[in-house]
């Protein structure tokens, strides 16, 4: 596999989220994964490959100049698919397509708030159930370093935060980072918890007023507690029981407020 400090392709992306790297490869991605957040941005797209993207852009198609853009393409010539072309290839290349399309056009019209805020929350949900024990294991950041992670994310969405407020009964605090999809920066809190596994809190900014009581869900097998508070969107998300999740997201309420 490509060495650790080279640039990753959107096809060994691909193969990662497909399970088709070997061992060792996995375990050299997964480590690289740790510290590279552009990285992890990367794969977060490329595992929204499942998303309603039709429903995203179908005013856009609507608009569409059909007629005269069939003209043109019955004017190319088709050739013959090339050789070797495969799944890791085909999406990679469709992502890089769709990526592009957006940075150029922002064509699609933003979804109402409501919407946003639970498209976000299936966003970090998808991203979570890429973790298991073994990708935090080996994290172990002194305070100094977590301190130093954590006035990255009060420089980036603007809440200040320290590793006392964030303490939660039973789970190892392990580090800090911004994600950030769309409109959206999101601040990741990690926790390993030794019996249930990664635990995360999960923080953006948000234009709407006043508070809201906390909810629970669940989300790709995970449980999810959510609130509003202070100007900003919380979401706490495990595989903790639902009791431990409510027990740990009043702590953090009462920590935060």
């Amino acid at each position: 596999m490509t060495q650790l400090h080279t640039p990753l392709s959107d096809e060994v992306l691909v193969a990662y989220l497909d399970n088709q790297l070997s061992l060792a490869e996995r375990e050299q991605f997964d480590e690289r994964l740790q510290h590279d957040e552009i990285l992890s941005e990367r794969l977060m797209l490329l595992s929204h490959s499942s998303l309603p993207f039709h429903d995203a852009f179908e005013p856009m198609l609507a608009d569409a100049p059909l007629t005269d853009l069939q003209t043109r393409l019955d004017t190319i010539p088709d050739p013959a698919q090339p050789a070797g072309v495969n799944r890791r290839q085909l999406l990679a290349a469709a992502i890089s397509f769709l990526a592009v399309g957006v940075l150029v056009g922002r064509y699609a019209l933003p979804p109402a708030t409501s919407e946003k805020d639970n498209n976000w929350r299936n966003l970090v949900a998808q991203y979570m159930s890429l973790y298991s024990a073994e990708t935090l294991a080996d994290i172990n950041e002194p305070p100094a370093r977590q301190q130093a992670e954590l006035q990255r994310v009060q420089n980036n969405i603007g809440i200040a935060l320290t590793p006392a407020q964030l303490a939660l009964s039973g789970a190892e605090l392990k580090n800090a980072r911004i994600l950030s999809y769309d409109d959206y920066r999101i601040a990741q809190i990690s926790y390993l918890d030794p019996k249930y596994g990664p635990l995360a809190l999960c923080i953006t900014r948000t234009s709407q007023p006043g508070k809201t009581a906390q909810e629970s869900e669940v989300r790709r097998g995970m449980n999810v507690v959510y609130w509003r508070s202070n100007g900003y969107n919380f979401m706490l998300i495990g595989h903790n029981p639902v009791d431990q999740m409510t027990a740990h997201s009043h702590t953090l309420l009462r920590a935060l407020s």
